[in-house]
């Protein structure tokens, strides 16, 4: 069939595109969507380079299979972060991977029902299997030891699937950590948000950690040049407990895993880094992440992987952490949070990033 048009928002979505957008697929075969509900912007404090709706469906007639809902997304329509998604080809990644890699993964992620890109201008739109009634985490409450300890034996898994595998040539539409583009982008936005982000963090920011952070600034080539070495798997880029969702007694999955627009190929320790130094207060994480990362270690090992001992993984943990510390700077110091809770979002991980560098004296990782 002809390529359909990619509607710019969920206002622009009309049944007839609906159906055929799920015909497409095979999603619906026999059935027409005949009119929807929607509820706007369900990810608003959540997701800042998406914009989400959810669809209730109603259909002409039943048939096997037809969702009753599911999850539109498109592009933010905050021209400050939309420029940066484009930049970096965000939405490409995202409609790729559950195009080419989702299908193959043990991760458990959304269903794609329709999905499509112009790569010219990068509009896109994707419908998605909505989890509910599975429950979203939220990293500013945090999570249990049991949901931690489940979250990163998953993650183990996916990373162990995918580690120093042959097929990481073939996906290179998602870019190495260390694409030059990225990290030298990353490294001068760094130095235009860093005084922003320094004013902001006030008295949080200690005079120690003041200077570490503007002696990193320097750094961020060197330090995305390691994450970008191998051994590579894939990374999520944005592993918290925003983005995960957990089963309840009422259904779903154990674990899913959503958003997938900043996945690069590169050291998987940053996800667990990530994930361990942002979605845990500063005294959580001292009391579990060395057992976390032992048992991610021991997963990976039992997943096949080979040559990658403990102290490395360890050490390349330590190492990203400082990279935790650079997104809370990009964050605070140039992206438009759209609202009070992103905002408060953004400040509890950069009280975390901080109290994990300065934990595990990350700066003596940093060339002298």
């Amino acid at each position: 069939m002809a390529s359909l048009e990619i509607p710019q928002s969920a206002e622009r979505l009309t049944p007839e595109w609906l159906t055929a957008a799920l015909r497409d697929t095979g999603t619906i075969k026999t059935s027409r969507v005949e009119s929807f509900d929607t509820e706007m912007d369900i990810a608003a404090g959540v997701g800042f380079m998406g914009e989400l709706a959810r669809l209730t469906l109603r259909y002409d007639r039943a048939e096997d299979g037809a969702p009753r809902s599911l999850i539109a997304k498109f592009p933010t329509r905050i021209p400050e972060n939309r420029e940066i998604a484009d930049v970096f080809r965000f939405y490409e990644r995202e409609t790729r991977f559950y195009e080419e890699v989702a299908p193959e993964v043990k991760l458990r992620t959304p269903r794609r029902y329709y999905g499509a890109l112009n790569p010219a201008t990068q509009d896109y739109v994707l419908l998605l299997e909505d989890l509910a009634p599975a429950r979203v985490g939220d990293q500013l409450e945090g999570c249990s030891s049991e949901e931690a300890e489940l979250c990163i034996r998953q993650l183990a898994m996916f990373h162990a699937t995918w580690w120093e595998s042959p097929r990481l040539t073939e996906i290179d539409w998602m870019p190495l950590a260390n694409d030059p583009l990225i990290a030298q982008s990353a490294q001068d936005a760094y130095a235009e948000a860093w005084g922003p982000f320094a004013e902001y963090a006030g008295d949080k920011l200690s005079d120690d950690m003041r200077a570490v952070g503007e002696r990193f600034g320097k750094n961020i080539i060197n330090a995305l040049n390691r994450y970008g070495e191998p051994p590579r798997t894939i990374v999520h880029g944005d592993y918290r407990l925003d983005n995960l969702f957990f089963g309840t007694p009422e259904g779903g999955a154990p674990l899913t895993v959503i958003d997938w627009q900043i996945s690069t190929r590169g050291n998987g320790v940053f996800d667990v880094a990530y994930f361990i130094c942002g979605s845990m207060e500063p005294a959580e994480r001292r009391a579990t992440e060395m057992d976390l990362l032992r048992m991610y270690h021991a997963v990976l090992l039992d997943g096949g992987v080979r040559a990658y001992d403990f102290d490395q993984c360890f050490e390349d943990y330590r190492a990203s952490t400082l990279l935790c510390l650079l997104y809370s700077v990009l964050e605070i110091g140039s992206l438009d949070t759209a609202n009070e809770r992103g905002l408060e979002l953004f400040t509890a991980i950069m009280e975390r990033a901080l109290s994990a560098v300065a934990d595990l004296n990350a700066d003596e990782l940093l060339p002298k």
